[in-house]
């Protein structure tokens, strides 16, 4: 689940300026619009996590200690939580406008002061809460696997999509490709993956691509990481691209919203069910405020509840459980430590 890949990841200066997203459609440099184009700045997993690491430092003097521990007691002798959220909407002003009211309600019931922050990628989440420069999280849940394996982040709770805890990574193709069969028939094909921080648009479909003895970055004729969910499904859409990773959550969405039609591309392999996003806390915690945190989300008025933007409907207590068999997948891919 993702929009952008490495850019910084929390703005805590301009958290309403919107992000620049690589948009497939524009074109890149002397690349014409409809072509791949590989991120320039693309890094490894553990580049990525050393580079965030360091953006996080800098970010953190710079803005005189907002980052240091979680129980900051403002003026007014309330504790302070900070929440990160990765990029739910187009811009960073919508996700603040989306989800503040929600967050705003939790910090209430738990008697502390929010202090909101919204992320360019979902990598950068998982950075920031392995690193306790965020209290609180919702995320992807890789992004909860990356924190977990590198800061001990603990779930809470599942976020739940028409009341279920579960959704679909998927890979669509353009309207019209002849593919008698997937994934042999897509070889020299295109294929465009979300950032290496999502879920279902690069780890779980890498993890199946790999268990049929097939290399992404070879096996696709043009090959690309870090396009944001939308571009990716209008990328098929229009034809820009044979292949394009995702999840059916947010294509369905897509399509309820008007933004694509059901025939706009076609749904050529899907997933097993898989955890829906998580809300994670870092390590370092006080118990009884994640306890008391888990029971704001669980116990949301029905008020509060129906503000949720779609699909979204509720949150359920969680265990890690749920989330190993991506651990196990990361495993497999070489980018987690065992």
């Amino acid at each position: 689940m993702s929009i952008r890949s490495f850019g910084l990841y929390i703005n805590f200066a301009a958290t309403h300026t919107p992000y620049s997203e690589r948009v497939l459609q524009q074109g890149h440099g002397n690349c014409p619009p409809g072509k791949l184009v590989p991120d320039p700045h693309h890094r490894s997993m553990k580049e990525l996590q050393i580079m965030n690491r360091r953006k996080f430092l800098a970010v953190s003097m710079a803005s005189a200690g907002a980052l240091a521990a979680p129980a900051i007691v403002s003026a007014a002798g309330k504790p302070v939580i900070k929440v990160g959220l990765g990029p739910q909407q187009p811009t960073q002003a919508d996700t603040l406008r989306v989800w503040e009211p929600i967050y705003n309600e939790i910090a209430e019931r738990v008697g502390a002061r929010l202090q909101l922050n919204v992320a360019n990628d979902w990598a950068g989440i998982a950075t920031a809460l392995s690193n306790e420069q965020v209290d609180l999280s919702q995320m992807g849940p890789w992004g909860y696997v990356l924190a977990r394996n590198s800061g001990n982040a603990r779930p809470i709770c599942v976020m739940l999509v028409d009341g279920k805890p579960v959704y679909h990574a998927i890979i669509v193709a353009r309207p019209g490709l002849e593919l008698p069969s997937f994934p042999e028939s897509a070889k020299g094909m295109s294929m465009q993956m979300l950032d290496v921080g999502s879920t279902s648009g690069w780890l779980v479909p890498t993890h199946y691509l790999k268990s049929q003895g097939i290399d992404p970055k070879t096996f696709f004729g043009q090959y690309a990481e870090g396009a944001s969910a939308a571009a990716a499904q209008m990328a098929t859409a229009e034809s820009q691209v044979d292949l394009a990773t995702g999840w059916d959550t947010h294509r369905n969405t897509m399509i309820r919203n008007g933004t694509i039609r059901e025939d706009s591309n076609v749904v050529v392999w899907k997933s097993d069910p898989l955890p829906n996003e998580v809300v994670a806390v870092r390590s370092g915690l006080d118990p009884d405020m994640s306890a008391a945190l888990q029971k704001a989300f669980v116990e949301l008025r029905d008020e509060i509840r129906q503000q949720l933007p779609e699909p979204y409907s509720g949150f359920e207590a969680t265990t890690h459980e749920p989330y190993a068999v991506l651990e196990t997948m990361g495993r497999d891919l070489g980018v987690l430590r065992s």
